[in-house]
C-alpha cells in the first residue's frame, strides 16, 4: 500500500529551487561568527515524499560551513522531520521536529549538547531562516544565525 502525500510534503515542495542570500552568524560554541554568503538546494527524491536538501555559508575569513539534510512527514503524527549532518560531525541522534504555522515550518530536537531550534519562513518569494540555541545548562535561546534568501532557479 503507497502512502499519500500530506499537506505537509506539498508544503516542503514549495522551496524546491536554488536559494542564495546573505547570512549572520552570531557568536556560538561550534564556529566563527561573521557575515556570510549562503546557499541553499532543495529538491524532491523520486517518490516526492522526501526534501533532499545542500546547504553552503562562506564567510569573508574563508571559512566553509557545509550541512545535507532530509526533511520529511511523518504520517503517524504529520510532523515535519528533520535529518541534519554537516561538517560540525555531530551526526543526528534523533531528528528535528515540528510543524507548519502559516508561512513558517519551526523545527525543534534536543541532543546531549542542548536544543535547537530553526525556523523556515516562506514568504513573498524571500526565505528567511533562523537558528536558535539553549546549551545545556543555559536558561535561554540564543540566536545562532539568520538569512534571507532569494529564489535563483
Amino acid at each position: 500500500m503507497a502512502l499519500e502525500r500530506l499537506p505537509a510534503h506539498e508544503k516542503l515542495a514549495t522551496l524546491v529551487g536554488r536559494w542564495t542570500g546573505v547570512t549572520e552568524v552570531f557568536p556560538n560554541p561550534w564556529g566563527p561568527s561573521g557575515p556570510a554568503q549562503g546557499e541553499w538546494t532543495f529538491r524532491l527524491d523520486l517518490g516526492g515524499f522526501n526534501l533532499i536538501h545542500d546547504y553552503r555559508e562562506r564567510r569573508e575569513n574563508g571559512y566553509v560551513f557545509e550541512a545535507h539534510g532530509v526533511l520529511t512527514v511523518d504520517p503517524a503524527s504529520q510532523e515535519v522531520v528533520w535529518f541534519w549532518f554537516d561538517n560540525y560531525g555531530f551526526p543526528p541522534i534523533l531528528p528535528a521536529r515540528g510543524k507548519w504555522s502559516g508561512p513558517a515550518l519551526t523545527l525543534e530536537k534536543s541532543t546531549p549538547r542542548g536544543e535547537a531550534r530553526s525556523i523556515f519562513e516562506l514568504s513573498d518569494g524571500l526565505l528567511v531562516y533562523a537558528v536558535s540555541s539553549r546549551p545545556t545548562g543555559a536558561a535561554e535561546f540564543a540566536a545562532v544565525m539568520k538569512g534571507s534568501f532569494h529564489r535563483t532557479d
